[in-house]
């Protein structure tokens, strides 16, 4: 998460509930130096040092541009899984800052639900949702082979939905996240196998079965398939679906190789 504030104190702070970040990495953008902070009494304090080392000249309030970038872990962040694991939703607790730029990277084959092929995401106030507002995503890349989302919250946005007299409460920010459309594929042979695979299994229990070479190589092939996309930790949709089809699969195939 980039931040950009407007300050005139060397020590800032915000409110931070204990144990929820870790490894955490707070980078002075406009200052080229790691920033010490600390976390202390629920406020994450931050030492900015001599606001004069800082690039750029006060504004006529005699307030400092000051940019972070802050790099962390979230620690047992809050997810919603969608009806039969067709994604989830997400939800970051955020505080109040003039300007932050939000990048949120998704785990392998998974996209971020969109509307009119727009893909936001909604801020609201922590304890009422109604007060909400979307933000659209100004960019989005590819990043080894993940998608990344990049987003530009501004302070308009969070005077919109934030009570003025009380710009240190916590907002919520949500987004949707669901499965590419390709991977859906992998379900569809996965589940022509599993009713191949079922009928060849009632075939041999009446002693009619034929070996076929061509259902021991789309068989085997398909479950390769599989172990190799869990092994780079890919998401799935029907994910309880997949599994216990691919073992059925698999038993079956087994059971096949040993009666020849």
């Amino acid at each position: 998460m980039v931040l950009d504030l407007l300050t005139d104190e060397p020590i800032i702070k915000f409110p931070m509930e204990k144990g929820v970040l870790e490894d955490m990495e707070i980078f002075g953008v406009n200052r080229d130096w790691f920033i010490p902070f600390l976390e202390e009494n629920g406020q994450l304090i931050i030492d900015l040092g001599n606001l004069d080392q800082w690039i750029g000249t006060p504004n006529e309030h005699g307030l400092k541009h000051v940019k972070l970038d802050i790099k962390f872990i979230l620690v047992n962040p809050e997810f919603e899984l969608n009806h039969l694991n067709r994604g989830y939703n997400g939800i970051v607790e955020l505080t109040e800052a003039e300007e932050m730029e939000l990048h949120i990277t998704l785990p392998l084959g998974m996209k971020m639900s969109h509307e009119k092929d727009v893909s936001n995401i909604t801020l609201s106030k922590e304890n009422n949702r109604s007060k909400s507002i979307s933000i659209p995503a100004t960019s989005i890349l590819d990043k080894d082979r993940r998608r990344r989302y990049d987003f530009l919250v501004n302070s308009d946005h969070l005077k919109s939905i934030l009570n003025p007299e009380n710009p240190d409460e916590m907002i919520n920010l949500n987004y949707d996240v669901t499965n590419e459309k390709e991977y859906y594929v992998i379900t569809v042979i996965g589940l022509g196998l599993f009713a191949f695979a079922l009928f060849r299994m009632i075939d041999m229990l009446d002693g009619q079965i034929e070996f076929d070479i061509r259902y021991l190589a789309a068989a085997v092939a398909f479950i390769s398939l599989y172990i190799t996309i869990l092994r780079e930790k890919y998401e799935l949709p029907f994910r309880k679906v997949l599994v216990y089809t691919t073992v059925f699969i698999g038993i079956e195939l087994i059971l096949e190789l040993l009666m020849e």
